[in-house]
């Protein structure tokens, strides 16, 4: 096997393995959202919340890992002009490579589990929230 070859076969490895985190951390995060609206304000929702941005922030840690895994390996193979990829590659400007949007939605939403589990845990954030929606 040929070097690029090799780079070929593991780039679709990690593109795999990436596309796999992504689709599980969906899932995931779906499931845990859809479990949160039915729980009732309390300790276990709290509790809920936490756990859930705990695992996601472990699991984004994982998927920008593999994400950076990916790039360096398309990086390699970009380094032949002559490979398909790289041909195809330079003739699609628009949209951005898919892979770095991908990378964001585990982000956005650990931020945002993140932003729930402080609002959730600090009467302080709560009050403050409260001052900045209109009356009813």
């Amino acid at each position: 096997m040929q070097p690029i070859e090799k780079f070929d076969a593991e780039r679709k490895h990690l593109e795999t393995l990436y596309q796999e985190r992504i689709n599980f951390y969906i899932v995931f995060a779906s499931v845990f959202v859809v479990g949160l609206t039915d729980m009732k304000p309390g300790l276990m929702r709290v509790a809920a919340v936490w756990t859930i941005t705990l695992v996601s922030t472990a699991i984004m840690l994982s998927v920008i890992r593999t994400f950076r895994l990916v790039r360096k390996a398309l990086a390699d193979i970009k380094a032949d002009e002559h490979h398909p990829y790289t041909q195809y590659q330079s003739k699609i400007k628009f949209p951005c490579d898919a892979n770095i949007s991908l990378v964001s939605v585990p982000v956005i939403l650990t931020v945002f589990f993140w932003c729930v589990a402080l609002y959730y845990s600090c009467p302080f954030l709560r009050s403050i929230a409260s001052h900045l929606t209109p009356p009813k």
